[in-house]
């Protein structure tokens, strides 16, 4: 009986050893002028993976965005419109799509404050693009005018399906976690990094040489350009390693 009990108690005394870290995920909001919100595959996602979404709304002041980005674990920014190619020093093209300027304005100061706190930071799409303007980087403003021969990188309503492969470096915390050297992901954008921002590198490209995947060397960050959070239910639930290994993927230790 003694043995037994012996037995119960290591059980219970080794479980916070190999349970599964969760996190709270500081999602930068969109920015809608009629309410405050995040698309609802990303809130899904994480929660899967058993970490707490928490909603970062434009029009804190410093003050307020403070507080909000020191309860985060991890800052989270998502898809959306173009951004303002005036952050990284070009003029508009004729193919730039919608911009909107409270959003750009916002996510800018949220990656400050994160930096300034020393938050780890992700990124999905939009969010890998205004990340690496953020960090000194450009984007190519209309992938089909701007890259030869480019795959098709806008699939419409069909984001919940792989359209095309990814090849992933061996040496990238992306490889380590999902294991894999090729993959077949979504795609929805027209925008895409041009020049590689100071202190990142890449991760993985699509078949074309687009970026598909960024890491941080000197500062915990990644971001990945194709929406995995549409995913994970059907088409590639392996990209639930992803998000269970978040805070793997963006570390560089």
């Amino acid at each position: 009986m003694k043995h037994l009990l012996l037995l119960i108690l290591l059980c219970f005394v080794a479980l916070p050893l190999s349970a599964k870290k969760h996190y709270m995920i500081g999602f930068g909001e969109v920015c809608s002028s009629s309410k405050v919100s995040v698309n609802r595959t990303y809130v899904n996602a994480v929660l899967k993976s058993g970490h707490t979404p928490l909603i970062i709304p434009n029009g804190c002041d410093e003050k307020l965005l403070k507080k909000y980005v020191k309860k985060a674990d991890i800052v989270f920014l998502t898809g959306g419109e173009d951004v303002n190619p005036a952050y990284y020093h070009a003029e508009p093209s004729p193919y730039l799509g919608e911009v909107v300027g409270r959003r750009d304005t916002f996510e800018m100061a949220l990656l400050k404050e994160a930096v300034a706190q020393k938050k780890p930071i992700f990124g999905t799409c939009r969010g890998l693009q205004i990340i690496n303007v953020f960090f000194g980087g450009s984007l190519y403003q209309d992938i089909p005018t701007e890259v030869d021969n480019p795959l098709p990188h806008r699939q419409g309503n069909r984001i919940g399906e792989r359209i095309h492969d990814i090849n992933i470096e061996e040496n990238s915390r992306l490889y380590k976690i999902m294991g894999v050297k090729h993959i077949g992901v979504n795609t929805s954008h027209h925008q895409a990094i041009k020049k590689l921002a100071p202190g990142l590198r890449v991760s993985a490209r699509a078949t074309d040489g687009i970026i598909e995947a960024i890491e941080g060397d000197s500062y915990p960050v990644a971001a990945v350009q194709f929406h995995p959070e549409c995913l994970v239910e059907k088409a590639a639930p392996e990209f639930r390693k992803l998000y269970d290994n978040l805070m793997k993927l963006i570390k560089n230790k």
